[in-house]
């Protein structure tokens, strides 16, 4: 896909009262390597397309994530939330959809109030929070030789003026190779978002296809959309697969 530019804009979920922060957005400033799509069917029939790029977004690991000390299968760092497992599959659209090895995937997302560590002077439903010095829902790891990078976390909540989201990017030898972020089905959303823990936030009034990230492409936004399957009671899980072009 091509690379595009948004006006930086503030917005207010009129649900939120209070809250507002300023909103991850594709960025013509990002540093990317892999900006084009690429649509492969390998010789065994499966097809694999590059994962769309987007911004790195105003919230990464201190330093950028490239820097994260944090190399860990569970991220949670003890967050309460409804529970999820994500299996990253890391494919490379130039070699037959061939798996990728050994390449670090690194995520991070918000918290089930919208707050993520690393960060001071955060506005949002519960008022300015600081979260300096703290690294939960942040981490990275290497795929292994299945070219799966499985972390366990909690569902994100939401912040003013983005969908439900979580970061991610792909290294590989060391080297960038994609920028992205990932959201969900929205009915599965909107039942976490009213659960338990979740209920004084409430649902996300920002859908997908409204959102300055993945609103402006169906077809990226069908490519950014985790699957998941479970429930709120028993938490979800779900393979995203990472589509690079080395």
């Amino acid at each position: 896909m091509e690379r595009k530019s948004f006006l930086r804009t503030f917005a207010v979920a009129a649900a939120a009262g209070p809250l507002l922060i300023e909103a991850c957005k594709k960025d013509s400033t990002s540093t990317q390597t892999d900006s084009t799509t690429t649509t492969t069917t390998s010789t065994n029939g499966t097809t694999c397309t590059t994962t769309p790029t987007e911004t790195e977004g105003p919230y990464p690991y201190v330093g950028g994530e490239i820097t994260n000390p944090l190399n860990r299968a569970d991220v949670t760092g003890g967050q309460t939330g409804v529970p999820l497992a994500v299996n990253f599959l890391v494919v490379n659209v130039n070699d037959n959809c061939n798996v990728v090895t050994g390449a670090r995937v690194d995520i991070w997302h918000c918290n089930k109030d919208g707050y993520y560590s690393g960060y001071a002077n955060q506005p949002g439903l519960l008022g300015s929070k600081s979260y300096v010095g703290e690294t939960w829902l942040r981490g990275y790891l290497l795929t292994d030789s299945s070219g799966l990078a499985k972390f366990t976390t909690i569902y994100p909540g939401w912040y003013g003026g983005r969908a439900t989201h979580i970061h991610m990017e792909v290294f590989v030898n060391s080297v960038l190779k994609k920028v992205s972020q990932l959201t969900f089905s929205e009915t599965i959303s909107d039942a976490v978002h009213v659960s338990t823990l979740y209920a004084t936030h409430g649902v996300n009034p920002i859908r997908n296809a409204n959102d300055s990230v993945f609103g402006d492409s169906a077809t990226d936004l069908a490519l950014e959309t985790l699957a998941l399957t479970g429930s709120v009671s028993a938490g979800y899980s779900g393979t995203f697969t990472l589509g690079v072009a080395l």
